[in-house]
């Protein structure tokens, strides 16, 4: 049966041929797909091409149409004959006067910030300190009783312990009147001297210490040298014994040595204490009075036995604005020329509002109770080259 059927024509098995192997081809073109790709030329030949250059290539691709993109939209052409103005041109001056202007507006707004900030803190410290005068009204408020500098020489033990107590004593005559006398001239005019160096450009630290309600009042820090060395030789020989008794003994070590300047106008201070409540005695310091201080000059306030933890619990919890440690008494230093008021730094007190006409002026010192740790150490009111050089045995 196979050999009755007629012969294809040559032709067609030919091109049956071609056929199958066009199949095969296209099997193989199939297989070689995910390896290879094909590309075509511009006149129409197929080439293959490798995978990886042109994965390569993405890359490459990417970055351009970014940058295609970009200039599309970010970057805007400038106008055709565009040239920009050389700074000395109208425009070019236009534009540093207009950073000029900035400038200066930016320095005067942080200046009405800053001025803005102050007048509000000072607007706060006002209302605090109204607030501790109404709760102090109805307290028992007394002149502080003082003791000669021979009777506290006569029996030092007692004295330093009433201080423990109390937190407070009065000298009198810790300096003569001549002492005092001459170190109130000095002051004055070192003060003038220290006033007209810093002109407009603020109180220098090394002259001037930080102290509560600057207006009109200064904390002015002294040299150990003429009038000012004398005072404090004196004073320190004529209390040894009681200093050295509250103090931790002949190595207390002076750290700090000024003069509190109050002129008319200054306002009434918070009530504060000098160091923050410890368990330990820290600082001992002395107020000298270089002129009579009467009532209306600003006397100090004390409150005395406030320099223990149970009186700086009750400061606190009444936010320093009432409570039972400011209606607890106090006691104003009026004093006489030469008189010192005495204190445990951890005692709340205050300076008063100077409501006369006068100048009134403390001479100051204190001495760091030894072995004991003082906060205040690098602060505290004294010139930089006297810090930690002299001990109560040096004076």
């Amino acid at each position: 049966m196979l050999a009755a059927l007629p012969r294809a024509p040559s032709r067609l098995l030919g091109a049956s041929r071609a056929s199958c192997r066009d199949g095969r081809r296209v099997k193989r073109a199939h297989a070689t797909s995910r390896r290879d790709e094909t590309t075509a030329t511009s006149d129409g030949e197929n080439r293959r091409i490798s995978p990886r250059p042109s994965l390569a290539a993405i890359p490459a691709a990417m970055f351009a149409s970014a940058a295609r993109a970009m200039d599309e939209f970010v970057v805007t052409p400038a106008p055709p004959g565009y040239v920009p103005s050389p700074l000395d041109d109208g425009d070019g001056t236009a534009q540093f006067v207009v950073f000029l202007v900035c400038g200066v507006c930016a320095l005067v707004g942080m200046k009405v910030s800053f001025d803005g900030e102050a007048a509000a803190s000072e607007e706060a410290l006002d209302e605090k300190v109204a607030a501790q005068v109404a709760a102090m009204s109805a307290a028992e408020t007394l002149e502080l009783a003082g003791t000669s500098a021979s009777e506290i020489a006569a029996d030092p033990a007692k004295a330093a312990e009433a201080f423990d107590a109390a937190g407070l004593a009065r000298v009198d005559a810790a300096i003569s009147e001549t002492a005092a006398a001459e170190l109130l001239a000095e002051v004055n005019a070192t003060l003038d001297e220290e006033l007209a160096r810093a002109g407009d450009r603020g109180l220098p630290s090394d002259a001037f210490g930080n102290v509560y309600c600057k207006g009109n009042r200064y904390d002015l820090k002294l040299k150990m040298s003429g009038a000012a060395e004398r005072a404090l030789r004196e004073a320190v020989g004529n209390a040894r014994a009681f200093l050295a008794a509250t103090a931790g003994g002949e190595n207390a070590r002076l750290c700090e040595f000024a003069a509190l300047v109050s002129d008319p106008g200054s306002k009434r201070q918070p009530v504060h204490p000098d160091t923050n409540y410890r368990r330990d005695r820290c600082v001992v310091t002395s107020f000298v009075a270089l002129q009579d201080v009467e009532a209306d000059m600003g006397p100090t306030v004390f409150i005395p036995g406030s320099h223990v933890a149970a009186a700086h619990l009750a400061f606190r919890d009444a936010g320093e604005r009432g409570g039972p440690a400011l209606a607890a008494p106090n006691r104003v230093a009026t004093l006489r020329t030469g008189d010192a008021s005495m204190f445990d730094s951890r005692l709340l007190h205050c300076g008063g509002g100077n409501a006369s006409s006068k100048r009134r002026v403390l001479f100051y010192f204190s001495f760091e109770v030894d072995g004991s740790e003082n906060p205040n150490s690098g602060v505290s009111s004294i010139r930089d080259e006297l810090r930690g050089k002299y001990t109560l045995a040096d004076l």
